[in-house]
């Protein structure tokens, strides 16, 4: 049923689950993406950098991805909680106007256990697997200049140590 209200079925990420997509989004530019922990907003992180304001939601679950009429399965789990993630976007674009930053947040479930194939939006939410994560992020248009970028990042919370993260516990 949960699955069915976009609810998440999946358990709690663990700091070594944060420590990966930490780990990996250090890989992105310093001078140019900056990453703040959310707490409270249905994602993780959000990552704001000069190809747009990202949120990400962390997701555990192990297994191979796999295609469903409805989305992705994720070792045979209907992979739920994008209503949550487009909600918290949602909430993050909301403060980003007010810095004034302007640009779309973009949805993504980050599959830090799955085993998956190429990143694909599945009902407008970004399906990417951790190792996947900065590539994915860093793959788009410009949308905004750094300095923007960084004045966003620090007006939703705590820039994470390192430019785009680090690989400590959250």
């Amino acid at each position: 049923m949960g699955a069915l209200l976009g609810r998440p079925t999946w358990p709690r990420p663990t700091p070594e689950d944060h420590a990966l997509v930490r780990a990996e989004l250090a890989r992105l530019d310093p001078w140019s993406y900056w990453a703040v922990a959310l707490e409270g907003e249905g994602a993780d992180y959000a990552v704001v950098g000069r190809t747009g304001a990202f949120v990400v939601a962390l997701v555990p679950l192990p297994g191979y991805v796999e295609p469903d009429r409805r989305g992705v399965r994720v070792g045979g789990v209907p992979l739920a909680g994008f209503r949550r993630v487009r909600r918290a976007a949602r909430r993050v674009r909301g403060r980003l106007l007010q810095v004034p930053a302007f640009c779309d947040v973009e949805p993504v479930l980050c599959l830090t256990r799955a085993v998956a194939g190429a990143p694909r939006t599945v009902r407008g939410v970004r399906v990417v697997s951790v190792g996947d994560l900065a590539a994915d992020l860093a793959a788009r248009e410009n949308a905004m200049d750094p300095q923007t970028a960084r004045r966003a990042a620090e007006a939703l919370g705590t820039v994470l140590p390192g430019g785009a993260g680090a690989a400590e516990e959250p």
